[in-house]
């Protein structure tokens, strides 16, 4: 579940980014992720990066965005309903103890959780991989029941780590990002 979770918020984290790169769009250009009828995710996928796949399993909905240039980070929106979490509308709806029992017993997260606030308001936790060899950052928040995750990774032709600016573009896309109920 914690893998699960870190998937997701790195998706969640590119999403973001992609917003924020697009604060005039107009409504044609938002990408739209329908989640099984209960809520849609909308933004704006950032400049230079295409939404290349939405696939949707029996547990859980993985949408893939990868940019024009291969050296630059790409992503992955992980979104997939929790039995433990369906009484819970937003992460908001937890204390900070709660919050980091999603994350404390997975061991490829680094010790350090931070905790960021979109531009709706929705509190998201910030994780990242401690293994130098398997570098990625993940966004991870609840909605509706639903763990959203939000995974960024450094570029196909990247041999360099994630940076604290590719971070903070991706951190800006969430904020951005907008969980819509179906009426």
């Amino acid at each position: 579940m914690k893998k699960t979770l870190a998937v997701l918020m790195c998706i969640l984290m590119a999403a973001c980014c992609a917003f924020a790169a697009a604060e005039t769009a107009s409504k044609d250009d938002y990408t739209v992720v329908s989640v099984n009828g209960a809520f849609n995710i909308r933004g704006v996928t950032p400049e230079g990066y295409t939404l290349t796949d939405i696939q949707n399993y029996d547990s859980f909905i993985w949408a893939s965005f990868y940019a024009d240039d291969a050296a630059k980070p790409h992503f992955d929106l992980v979104i997939s309903y929790t039995e433990d979490y369906a009484g819970v509308e937003q992460l908001n709806d937890l204390s900070e103890d709660e919050m980091m029992e999603l994350v404390d017993d997975d061991p490829t997260m680094s010790d350090e959780v931070q905790i960021m606030e979109t531009g709706f308001g929705t509190k998201v936790l910030i994780l990242r991989s401690n293994n130098l060899q398997d570098d990625y950052v993940c966004f991870v928040t609840i909605y509706k029941g639903y763990e959203v995750a939000l995974n960024l990774f450094p570029g196909m032709d990247s041999t360099e780590p994630l940076t604290d600016e590719q971070i903070s573009r991706a951190m800006q896309f969430l904020t951005d990002l907008d969980f819509v109920p179906v009426d």
